[in-house]
């Protein structure tokens, strides 16, 4: 209990210190700082940003960038440096592309001055495996190794954080991700090109990111926290600004995803656990006009691989973005239309803004809706609205907070998943949660996200079991950090 007890003490303790930081860091001169989480900076964008600007720009040493000294020339004009124009260079990371992918890996990368207060800018990860033949044609081979420690103030019975997944195991290390993948991108100035990939990844999240029909649900994984799952292989096709794509693909609905590298925070959100389906089947064409971006294809159902009823019955799957001209503000709006199984019609669509309020601070709302149709048995409906406050501090240091609702009208959606948890459910009623948290970058291949979060549940009516401390309590008070390792 005083382990327990101190730990929480700590987290509080931290993310005071990183909000003392903040104001620190906030009365430093210099140009803002924007990293809403992993940033990816190649040396290619840097070198073609260096040659934009005249040349100037930051010195390479290793995998840190150095900034120039206040008296040096290259500080006045730094703002047109290679760290100071917006770049996604490496958001293929995440595995996501397309409209959600400018969402969900929307990162720049502005270190000019001293950084903000920073004592070095991260560069480009160092990677575990390079081969200049692989390089030559456009095939990368990269991942990461996410791990990490949650402990809630309840103590459950079960050792589960309730209805909490992903990062769902009480006071017991986690290694929830170990990803590689194995990608050649789209080269965009090329008229014609073919592409894929190819994600695998082992650990405890890889039970949230089975196909439940077909595929990894086939196989014989005894194993009752680590598991393994193919998220993505596909092939890519592009002709000028068009891209065809087939096989096997992370959603594009949404703000978060399954990769930990595109998400702010250790733990989830209830509408991306429990809202959104997580992989599709099927095809997109997906197109880029500027401004404004779309997809749309064919799927055989939410996080479904084999066909369900013999009917090879497809869904629709579709996103729309648009970013002002000022790039400060984008939307995103995506929805999926589809069978999951026999007489069962689902819809699901989500609605993401990001809003850049200044420099350094970050707005992002989403909302989620959806509903199943079962013939025969009615209408179950969930929805939810979900808000992220990101400040960044500087290259290496920002932090968050994430507030959301998120209602299972019927009780059909929110469970507790795992072999033992005891928050069966069903959960009638309204879910809230409140989670403050880190993003420290001490090296450009490290990230480390401390977090505290608190869940409460509202009712409708009486329940027997609850959705936190082994189904008997209401709420949950919850510390969590993992530390992400890039290779």
């Amino acid at each position: 209990m005083r382990i327990r007890t101190l730990c929480l003490a700590g987290a509080v303790a931290g993310l005071v210190g990183g909000l003392a930081a903040a104001v620190y860091g906030a009365s430093n001169d210099g140009p803002a700082v924007r990293q809403t989480g992993i940033v990816v900076t190649t040396v290619e964008d840097q070198q073609a940003a260096s040659a934009a600007s005249g040349g100037v720009g930051f010195m390479v040493i290793g995998d840190q960038q150095e900034a120039p000294a206040a008296d040096d020339p290259a500080y006045a004009s730094a703002e047109s440096g290679p760290f100071v124009e917006e770049s996604t260079a490496g958001c293929g990371a995440c595995g996501v592309t397309g409209s959600r992918g400018g969402l969900a890996c929307r990162r720049s990368h502005k270190c000019g001055g001293r950084c903000g207060g920073c004592v070095y800018c991260p560069g480009e990860p160092l990677p575990l495996f390079y081969s200049s033949t692989l390089d030559a044609m456009g095939i990368r081979f990269g991942g990461w190794v996410d791990h990490g420690v949650s402990v809630v103030a309840n103590m459950p019975a079960d050792r589960y954080n309730g209805v909490v997944t992903f990062n769902d195991r009480d006071a017991e290390y986690q290694m929830n991700q170990l990803w590689t993948y194995l990608e050649k991108e789209i080269d965009p100035n090329r008229f014609f090109d073919i592409g894929g990939r190819v994600d695998f990844v082992y650990g405890t999240d890889a039970r949230f990111t089975q196909a439940i029909d077909g595929l990894e649900a086939n196989w014989d994984q005894e194993e009752r926290f680590y598991q393994v799952a193919l998220p993505q292989f596909y092939l890519d096709a592009s002709l000028a600004d068009w891209t065809f794509r087939i096989g096997h693909f992370l959603s594009p609905l949404g703000y978060e995803g399954v990769p930990a590298v595109g998400n702010f925070f250790y733990s989830h959100a209830y509408t991306h656990q429990y809202g959104e389906p997580f992989t599709h089947t099927g095809f997109l064409l997906m197109c880029d006009f500027g401004r404004l971006s779309f997809s749309a294809g064919m799927h055989r159902g939410n996080d479904q691989f084999d066909d369900t009823d013999g009917l090879n019955a497809l869904g629709y799957l579709g996103t729309v973005g648009w970013t002002n001209a000022a790039d400060d503000i984008s939307v995103n709006f995506g929805i999926s239309a589809t069978e999951d199984g026999p007489g069962v019609e689902t819809v699901i669509y989500t609605l993401v803004s990001i809003f850049d309020l200044t420099d350094r601070f970050t707005w992002v709302i989403q909302h989620d809706y959806g509903s199943t149709a079962t013939y025969g048995r009615g209408r179950a409906r969930w929805y939810g609205l979900n808000q992220y406050l990101l400040y960044e501090i500087n290259c290496c240091l920002a932090m968050g907070a994430r507030i959301e609702w998120f209602r299972d009208e019927d009780g059909t959606r929110v469970r507790g998943l795992g072999d033992g948890n005891r928050a069966v459910g069903p959960f009638i009623g309204d879910f809230y949660e409140i989670t403050f948290g880190l993003n420290w970058r001490p090296h450009s291949n490290i990230i480390v996200r401390p977090e505290i979060r608190w869940d409460w549940f509202d009712q409708d009516g009486p329940g027997e079991v609850q959705p936190f401390d082994a189904g008997d309590s209401k709420d949950q008070f919850l510390f969590g950090c993992d530390m992400i390792v890039l290779f």
